[in-house]
């Protein structure tokens, strides 16, 4: 099957080799502190392979990405910047200070974290983690800025059904993430 013809879509442009992605995934985890945090790695990966992997050559394994690889929209990049959470303000405050970024997380445009991996690699982190502790705010404890992911693929494609893709995606179903990500 060519991936160009999977969902009946035009020809994606595959331009961000696989690698990037993994190293995006852990760059991300280290700017935020939560390296140990290896299902959120695999998951972050997975989301990646899903939301855009493919290979340009049109075989059956996963070696490249479209643009905006982890498919952050504009409605997350929004509620990233102005959400009044406590734990997202650590966790940002973490990237600036870890990263040596100068401009706070809210004046990151849009163009730059759909079109620079890294930064779409800690949006989704960011997102996970916010979507994933939704109380969180008050006590910022460790667990609310983590997020326990689960170790299996099955357990991961229902969470990401549940809080990463969006209703608007009527193709995104669990099957699909496991079908995906078994390319590998």
């Amino acid at each position: 099957e060519k991936w160009g013809r999977f969902l009946n879509e035009a020809t994606p442009v595959y331009e961000i080799e696989h690698q990037e992605i993994i190293a995006a995934a852990d760059r991300a985890l280290e700017l935020l502190e939560l390296s140990s945090n290896k299902n959120l790695r695999q998951f972050l990966i997975e989301i990646a392979i899903t939301e855009s992997g493919g290979n340009p050559d049109g075989l059956n394994k996963m070696t490249h990405h479209t643009k905006n690889p982890f498919q952050i929209t504009i409605p997350a990049i929004t509620t990233l910047a102005y959400q009044p959470a406590k734990k997202l303000d650590v966790l940002k405050n973490r990237i600036r200070a870890n990263g040596g970024i100068t401009s706070p997380w809210h004046k990151q445009t849009v163009q730059e974290i759909q079109g620079t991996t890294n930064m779409g690699a800690l949006a989704a982190a960011l997102l996970i983690i916010h979507k994933m502790n939704p109380r969180g705010n008050d006590d910022l404890n460790k667990p609310a800025l983590n997020a326990t992911i689960p170790s299996s693929m099955p357990a991961r494609a229902a969470l990401w059904k549940r809080i990463y893709n969006t209703g608007a995606d009527p193709h995104g179903t669990p099957t699909l993430y496991i079908k995906r990500n078994s390319l590998q």
